[in-house]
């Protein structure tokens, strides 16, 4: 009798190591998701951290944004446009590494995460075409913002799109060095900012 009970056993014991070996398997599945970046995550752009004044250097050249100003309006070729927000403004100055190229992509990102993108009409930023190699090109962005973005805002700079993930490339993120008694003050300010198109050379 015993004789015919080991295949049982056996079985047994094979459906417990099978079972075991699913629960192991799930479990390592699991860790691995915890550790290994998602497909989004790897097609994140590559941030590369700055502030106001400081030259910061990207694959494809270096950008510095000056002292940002803000008003309850703007003054564009366009004409001129008023927020029930604040208007910040940030010059910037891009030169190009090896070949001419032309930053396609700039926004303010406020403390929580929210992006706020300029290039459009109301929300101007043009490179005004690619930019020659050690030729400084200078710009402005402007982007219409909440009273509450303003402190702890940073400029985000890119060379592509980011509908393309910015191509895993890098991206400029420089801290405006903004407050609250920067954002009331503008909030009151009706003195509209002139923005001007971009300009080339050193001076």
């Amino acid at each position: 009798m015993k004789h015919r009970r080991r295949p049982a056993r056996r079985s047994a014991a094979r459906a417990v190591g099978v079972v075991a070996l699913l629960v192991a398997t799930l479990m390592t599945g699991r860790a691995l998701d915890r550790v290994l970046p998602a497909a989004d995550d790897a097609a994140r752009g590559f941030e590369r951290s700055g502030v106001v004044g400081e030259q910061l250097r990207l694959r494809y050249g270096t950008v510095e944004a000056g002292r940002p100003e803000g008003s309850t309006q703007i003054v564009t070729a366009g004409g001129t446009y008023l927020s029930t927000g604040v208007y910040v403004v940030v010059p910037v100055t891009f030169t190009a590494a090896h070949e001419p190229q032309s930053l396609s992509y700039a926004a303010i990102r406020d403390a929580t995460g929210r992006v706020f993108e300029a290039g459009t009409q109301r929300n101007p930023f043009s490179m005004d075409g690619p930019a020659q190699p050690g030729v400084p090109r200078h710009t402005q962005v402007a982007v219409e913002l909440p009273v509450d973005a303003v402190a702890g805002a940073q400029l985000v700079l890119a060379l592509q799109p980011d509908d393309d993930n910015h191509r895993r490339d890098d991206v400029a993120v420089i801290d405006l060095g903004l407050t609250g008694a920067d954002a009331q003050r503008w909030a009151a300010e009706e003195e509209g900012i002139r923005v001007r198109p971009a300009t080339e050379g050193r001076g």
